[in-house]
């Protein structure tokens, strides 16, 4: 172990804790791709808007009330929860934001996926569940994820409350960051070929060549690296050298 790499794991004794917010319709499988980072893991459970035009600002008040104040906390956040992350991260405390491809403003969606938004906030809640069958079509389509991250996606998505699907396709459509509090660190890692948050309109830390938009669950590797390769999260040793230099087979094609 090198000289700096055992200061700063003598500086960050107490280890950090990663809070999770997955995406839209998503729950803690979302980030499962994410276990092996040797770090504490804490996925955030979505909770019922309280009206169906709750702002995602209100709402994400709400959360930080039910998490409460943390210490050594980072958030981070994917699509909708990225959103969340940075609306709550102030709130709790915490020292930092991951934004796994996310934006700052619902004028960064692309204009098919606003309007694929604005179908989904006016659709009665009956038809929420059925509109699902165009999944699996969309998600091989334009995240090009293998079958068994497809199957995952869709069960999430099934399981998932309507109410809160159709209140995020509103929120997300009226929503814009409340800028960044001041010390506040915040990482941003995207797809290069995400076609729901286009890259030119994205300012990010780290492009993932082959990644779209769910490059969490497409691309785990590259998003894993990105956060352990952050002195301040704390990895160190041979824990970081295994998730910042995988063996080759490990590599994204």
């Amino acid at each position: 172990m090198s000289a700096l790499t055992l200061a700063l794991c003598h500086i960050f004794m107490e280890r950090p804790t990663l809070l999770l917010l997955p995406g839209l319709g998503g729950d803690r499988r979302f980030f499962e791709p994410q276990q092996p980072l040797p770090i504490l893991q804490e996925v955030i459970e979505w909770i019922e808007p309280e009206s169906k035009r709750e702002s995602l600002q209100h709402y994400s008040q709400r959360m930080a009330e039910r998490i409460g104040h943390r210490t050594s906390t980072y958030v981070g956040g994917a699509s909708l929860g990225a959103m969340v992350a940075l609306e709550l991260a102030n709130q709790i405390g915490a020292r930092g934001v991951f934004v796994i491809g996310g934006c700052r403003s619902h004028r960064e969606i692309s204009p098919l996926f606003r309007a694929v938004l604005s179908a989904g906030a006016a659709m009665p809640m009956r038809w929420i569940k059925p509109s699902l069958l165009l999944g699996p079509l969309a998600l091989t389509l334009l995240e090009g994820l293998d079958r068994a991250s497809i199957n995952l996606m869709m069960q999430m998505l099934r399981e998932h409350s309507p109410e809160h699907i159709r209140w995020s396709c509103r929120a997300i459509l009226d929503w814009q960051c409340c800028g960044d509090a001041p010390g506040m660190r915040i990482w941003t890692i995207h797809g290069i070929h995400d076609e729901v948050i286009p890259a030119r309109h994205v300012r990010a830390d780290q492009w993932v060549p082959h990644g779209h938009h769910l490059i969490s669950l497409s691309q785990p590797h590259a998003v894993n690296r990105f956060i352990a390769a952050r002195p301040v999260i704390g990895i160190c040793s041979k824990q970081a050298q295994r998730l910042t230099h995988p063996a080759p087979d490990a590599q994204e094609g």
